[in-house]
């Protein structure tokens, strides 16, 4: 019998072979706190995701609420400041009757007509603003041109507005662009062009940069309030709700054009008189739309 030891590396190869021994690891307190802090840290977590989530909740509830608060305060501020402008107005005639010298007395009239146009409007915009700021989140609509024109004239005559609607230029076939807005602008500048000059205007729709357009982009149309003669003792050159207002018009007309101009202006579009040679006729709006087809199918021109 051999005692001979065995080649050093079949000796090595054997020792790979055979199963080792599992391991035992000894946890001391080290690992005990690692795994503390793991849980704590998990659970920190779980309450941050929950965290975030309620935040997020409570932020759209705010925003909600906001929302709401800001459709309701502007009414409900108006609403208060009409009992002591119509107190005022109420006082001011009391004080009328007892003054003998006539020029007193036409300062404290002139008083009570200011009195009563700011009673007036405060009921304006408490019984308007809803509807109002309605239309400056209208949802844009997919519409013929053609759709859109048939709609304003017969919001219009709902109105009983004296205007007559037509089209000054090839409009595109079909657009997108919110009627609600559109028609709410149109209306009230017809209403407001009537009270200021006293005669019946007309509506002139048109897409100038119509052939420079791309479909599905935005380009804008135009629209044009005018009369037949010209405005008098109007130069065009301030903001239009400052002439409204110093022409002493209406004050129900005055409220609905200051929520107009911000309707265009949210809308991103623009405001101005409109002028032939150097005098008003009227007003020139703007208002961006988004041009999807800019002539009829054949197909459908040659079934009509």
């Amino acid at each position: 019998m051999s005692s001979k030891s065995p080649p050093i590396e079949a000796s090595q190869e054997k020792r790979k072979k055979e199963p080792r021994p599992r391991e035992v690891v000894l946890r001391d307190e080290s690992d005990a706190i690692i795994d503390t802090l793991k849980r704590r840290l998990e659970s920190l977590q779980r309450q941050m995701a929950r965290y975030q989530g309620d935040k997020a909740g409570r932020a759209a509830d705010r925003e909600a609420q906001g929302g709401t608060l800001d459709i309701k305060l502007t009414p409900h501020i108006a609403s208060r400041m009409e009992i002591p402008a119509e107190e005022l107005g109420a006082r001011l005639q009391r004080l009328i009757g007892q003054i003998a010298d006539p020029e007193l007395k036409s300062e404290l009239e002139h008083c009570r007509e200011t009195a009563f146009f700011l009673f007036d409007t405060f009921r304006r915009i408490r019984e308007k603003h809803e509807d109002l700021i309605g239309s400056l989140t209208a949802d844009s609509l997919v519409m013929k041109a053609t759709e859109f024109s048939r709609r304003l004239e017969t919001s219009l005559h709902e109105r009983r507005l004296p205007v007559q609607v037509s089209s000054v230029s090839p409009l595109p076939h079909r657009l997108a662009l919110s009627p609600q807005s559109v028609i709410t602008v149109l209306a009230t500048l017809a209403d407001l062009a009537v009270a200021i000059c006293g005669q019946p205007s007309q509506i002139a729709i048109s897409c100038p940069e119509l052939d420079a357009a791309v479909e599905g982009e935005e380009t804008r149309l135009c629209l044009q309030i005018t009369s037949n003669q010209a405005w008098r003792g109007i130069e065009g050159q301030e903001a239009i709700s400052s002439v409204a207002i110093r022409s002493r018009i209406r004050s129900s007309a005055i409220v609905d054009l200051l929520y107009v101009e911000k309707i265009i202006e949210v809308r991103g579009g623009s405001l101005q008189f409109f002028k032939r040679q150097g005098q008003v006729y009227g007003f020139e709006v703007f208002i961006p739309i988004t041009l999807l087809e800019r002539d009829e199918p054949a197909e459908t021109a040659a079934e009509v």
